[in-house]
């Protein structure tokens, strides 16, 4: 992850805080199921989803019931633990995981979580009760990381932002489909761009399983971003056949975690593709600006240095976080292209 988000805290983050504080209620109630298991705010809420929620937490009291203490308190410390989200990152705890075959009271519990996301969070009641909807934390999110204007996923492609008619979707960082009992915490809920959150990329992946011990926590205050360095391995007169070493590091030490991001956003194919594609339109903007008529007076390399400087302001800016790198290994390593592309102006 290249830059880290800002997290904020909004009433839509109260849904999750309902659950844990219900499932802390009855790891060791065996007085029976009552409405005075929920918080007040909460049970408006599931008197209104009598079917997707009080049916299903009646269900699942009511086994826990059968159940040891030592077990019950199990289970409710597995739906605790599995919202701990910077310690799963860390490696620290890992959640329990449900497949598609998960039956009986897994699949019940299941169920639920997954309710909770597909229609409790953006649903009526929440709304009403909360004077909110989902568009509004979107709204609220985007302007607190109104600095983040690219993709921190990928670094490509542009967010959506709370001008924008059209948001970009929430993802999962632990799938919900895989890790339920997230669905609604707002730590594992992070806003990616659609290829970032794309069947081809990332979508449901299990991404404690391709981790290499470490994965990059969303909201991580202390992350200093991650240093990109791209070299020009083999030159070639056609352009698709470059050959690009990209070299990723940071300062803090995050070896683990950019190795499992790589992984996961399937980040050196997709870097090398898109330089692929832009590479020798990025060259001939350059080109055309250092012979630019406008500049007459100008010396060629105060040009350079100018436009290099534009370049790494985007960069810092986060509006563009490939092109400056790209801009050095050309200038640095392919005198090919760099003729190839001048000699065209010519012809």
């Amino acid at each position: 992850m290249i830059w880290s988000y800002s997290y904020i805290e909004t009433v839509h983050s109260k849904l999750n805080e309902y659950i844990l504080e219900f499932f802390n209620k009855i790891k060791d109630d065996t007085a029976g199921f009552r409405d005075e298991l929920f918080n007040s705010d909460f049970l408006q809420i599931v008197n209104r989803h009598p079917s997707i929620l009080k049916k299903r937490l009646r269900i699942v009291y009511n086994y826990l019931n059968t159940l040891p203490a030592k077990d019950r308190e199990l289970l409710c410390d597995e739906i605790k633990f599995a919202n701990q989200i910077e310690k799963i990152c860390q490696g620290e705890y890992k959640p329990k995981t449900f497949d598609q075959s998960v039956q009986g009271i897994d699949k019940i519990i299941k169920d639920f979580f997954l309710s909770l996301y597909d229609q409790v969070l953006d649903g009526d009641p929440f709304r009403e009760l909360n004077n909110t909807n989902l568009r509004a934390h979107f709204n609220q999110f985007s302007n607190a990381n109104e600095n983040i204007i690219l993709c921190p996923f990928c670094g490509i492609s542009f967010l959506k932002k709370s001008g924008d008619t059209i948001r970009d979707q929430y993802d999962h960082y632990l799938p919900k489909s895989l890790y339920p009992f997230s669905a609604v915490n707002f730590q594992n809920l992070v806003l990616t761009c659609r290829e970032c959150n794309s069947l081809d990329v990332k979508a449901n992946k299990d991404i404690l399983a391709l981790s290499v011990g470490k994965i990059f926590f969303p909201f991580d205050k202390s992350h200093k971003s991650i240093h990109l360095q791209i070299n020009v391995v083999k030159d070639n007169a056609k352009i698709e056949l470059i050959e690009w070493q990209i070299i990723f590091s940071s300062s803090d030490n995050k070896k683990d975690e950019i190795e499992s991001w790589k992984k996961i956003y399937k980040i050196e194919d997709r870097y090398k593709g898109h330089i692929k594609s832009q590479v020798k339109s990025w060259y001939e903007c350059y080109f055309d600006v250092i012979t630019s008529s406008k500049l007459e007076g100008c010396s060629i390399e105060d040009i350079k240095r100018i436009y290099s400087i534009t370049l790494a302001t985007k960069q810092k800016q986060k509006s563009d976080y490939i092109q400056k790198p790209v801009f050095d290994a050309l200038l640095a390593d392919s005198n090919i292209m760099q003729a190839q592309i001048e000699a065209s102006k010519y012809t």
